[in-house]
């Protein structure tokens, strides 16, 4: 019975090496990550546009994409403790800036990007147009949640699961829906 707590720690350890082998090699291709946290296995082509803040949880198959990435202002910036659940996606063709303290829970899709509908044009034609997102200090966006182009989310809000934000949020209120609206104050 002592084999089960020693492969559980075997398998921690190559956990903790694999780890910390993806971090240096993202390190050596430009991401700039402080100390502590977790990185899992994330997507990103062009790691010198994202920056990582101190002691943030970044789980697998998080991907960050960078459309210009020979643009200073093309960039990801998270704060520190920053949590980011698995398969979440961060599209990025300005800027995408996300506080201290937030928690981004998995399958979240923030994109600071859309396209025009005309239909003189075939759709893969369109132009395209960014704008910024802001995500404040203490905000919690719940599972599945969507974050368009422009949006300010202010600190201490709350996203609900599944919601589509396609609107600026206040600080401290608690918004949930498709398209969200808001649900009350967070007191």
């Amino acid at each position: 019975m002592q084999k089960q707590p020693y492969f559980a720690l075997l398998r921690h350890s190559v956990r903790t090496f694999i780890s910390s082998a993806r971090r240096s090699y993202l390190k050596l291709a430009g991401l700039e990550v402080k100390a502590g946290g977790s990185l899992g296995k994330i997507s990103c082509k062009w790691p010198k546009n994202v920056k990582i803040g101190a002691e943030c949880v970044i789980e697998d198959r998080v991907r960050f994409h960078i459309a210009s990435p020979f643009s200073a202002d093309n960039y990801i910036r998270l704060g520190d403790r920053v949590f980011i659940g698995e398969c979440s996606q961060l599209n990025c063709v300005t800027s995408i800036t996300i506080g201290n303290d937030t928690m981004i829970a998995a399958n979240t899709t923030i994109v600071d990007v859309s396209h025009e509908v005309n239909p003189a044009m075939p759709i893969n034609k369109q132009p395209t147009f960014g704008k910024e997102i802001i995500i404040g200090n203490d905000v919690w966006i719940g599972a599945g949640a969507i974050i368009l182009k422009g949006v300010t989310i202010g600190d201490g809000s709350v996203i609900g699961a599944g919601s589509l934000v396609n609107k600026s949020v206040p600080p401290y209120q608690m918004w949930a829906g498709s398209p969200a609206r808001f649900i009350r104050n967070r007191d």
